[in-house]
């Protein structure tokens, strides 16, 4: 993630209040990649920005704040309930930048949305299976899947 450090967490910080303060909504990461692969962030009031940067505001985007998220599901070992924090892959395994993102994000989301295992992949036509039904799984396999819930 090109534009902010891992260990400057202040504009997600000041991101997260203000979705607190604000109440405004996540975008799915399909969106987040949509903007990524065009080159374009937006942060959680709006602003333009890089994609893996602060707006004028202090704020960081949507994607530096989505991956936080994901660090803080995964970070007390396996979560309890699921977390939609972990529908986004781990960079090494997806980056949001990469111009098929989007759709094999899109394809993601409606799977889970509609509680099927996996998807066909838009890009490849292989079956990737989803982060809800791996992490119902319970553990890693270690075969590197795209959208495993374990890998940090």
């Amino acid at each position: 993630m090109a534009g902010l450090r891992e260990s400057d967490d202040s504009g997600v910080a000041a991101a997260e209040r203000w979705v607190a303060d604000h109440g405004s909504p996540a975008p799915t990461p399909s969106a987040v990649a949509t903007w990524a692969a065009a080159g374009r962030g937006r942060a959680p009031d709006c602003c333009p920005t890089e994609p893996a940067a602060c707006c004028g505001h202090g704020l960081a985007s949507w994607w530096p704040v989505l991956v936080a998220r994901r660090h803080r599901a995964q970070a007390a070992g396996p979560p309890a309930a699921w977390d939609p924090g972990l529908l986004l892959p781990h960079p090494e395994r997806l980056a949001l930048d990469d111009p098929a993102a989007a759709a094999a994000l899109a394809a993601h989301e409606a799977a889970v949305d509609a509680g099927e295992a996996g998807y066909l992949d838009p890009s490849t036509a292989l079956f990737v299976l989803t982060a809800r039904w791996l992490w119902e799984r319970g553990t890693c396999c270690g075969r590197g899947c795209r959208h495993c819930p374990w890998v940090s």
